[in-house]
């Protein structure tokens, strides 16, 4: 019944990588209708479904360390991700990076897992608070101290070398907190009486992230101006009706055309959308007593 249960869950993190990358429209990113060739949808596809095995064995780790601090189940998952990391490449043949999905699906994957173990409901707040559990101390650990002048840094350590913008390492340290509230947002598109589709709810939540999240690749790529100009462009695309208004539309569409032109992708926005769908689909897989899923 495990080999089930963990193969459901990287079920849920791959189709949930598939849907944020269908997800439309999306300013900067890529999606089905804003890739005339195909090619950078087919890496997303082909990425989703080569991460499967790096999810089922982070949902592993998460299910076999329920008794480990979980500070400790961290040094499992980094070589398991790293692990991911080397095998999607080879899928992908290095035409892009899926190290924030590993980083935050894997978390997720590990969290449901250790949820599942203790009998736990996996509800967002749990499995946020469970995840972020594992990175106690990351940005210290990681960001702090580092050159501003070296050449080895990241785009995200460099963001926070010129800026102090933590990114992903923040989002995961804080508890998920841009994502845990895109979860509620889906929920409330979704139980609205006249919701509006799986892909437009998706875009809708994606603004909601935008206007919130500290993107360091975005940063490092178009200045700090630049990231607070997403926010703020994001937040009045959202006030004026996001995707669901044509006013709202015009607003994203504007948005869209200028990150576009600037080659700007606020890549950390898409990861995070996926990580919400992730994070709402779980929580219907719920625990037995006999450690089954219901």
């Amino acid at each position: 019944m495990n080999d089930i249960l963990v193969f459901n869950i990287a079920r849920l993190a791959v189709k949930s990588m598939l849907n944020a990358g269908a997800a439309w429209p999306k300013p900067g990113l890529v999606t089905p209708l804003a890739d005339a060739a195909g090619t950078a949808f087919q890496t997303i596809v082909e990425g989703a479904l080569g991460l499967l095995p790096c999810f089922i064995n982070c949902a592993s780790i998460g299910l076999e360390t329920e008794a480990m601090n979980p500070e400790d189940v961290m040094t499992l998952l980094r070589p398991a991700g790293m692990q991911g990391e080397r095998e999607v490449q080879g899928v992908v043949r290095g035409r892009t990076s899926f190290k924030g999905s590993i980083f935050f699906l894997g978390l997720f994957s590990a969290a449901a897992g250790r949820l599942f173990a203790q009998e736990r409901n996996l509800t967002p707040l749990a499995l946020a608070l469970t995840a972020s559990s594992c990175v106690r101390g990351l940005v210290e650990r990681e960001l702090r101290g580092l050159d501003e002048g070296s050449a080895e840094l990241t785009p995200g350590e460099r963001a926070w070398t010129l800026y102090g913008v933590d990114g992903a390492r923040g989002e995961a340290e804080r508890g998920f907190p841009v994502v845990v509230q895109a979860v509620d947002l889906l929920r409330q598109l979704e139980e609205g009486d006249d919701s509006p589709s799986g892909r437009e709810s998706a875009a809708q939540a994606l603004l909601g992230i935008l206007a919130g999240n500290s993107d360091s690749a975005l940063a490092e790529r178009a200045g700090l101006d630049g990231m607070l100009r997403v926010q703020a462009e994001a937040k009045a695309a959202l006030l004026a009706g996001g995707v669901l208004t044509s006013e709202g539309r015009k607003a994203v569409d504007a948005l869209d055309r200028r990150l576009r032109e600037a080659d700007v992708s606020p890549r950390g926005a898409e990861v995070a959308l996926a990580a919400a769908l992730f994070v709402r689909d779980l929580e219907a897989l719920r625990p037995t007593r006999s450690g089954r899923e219901e």
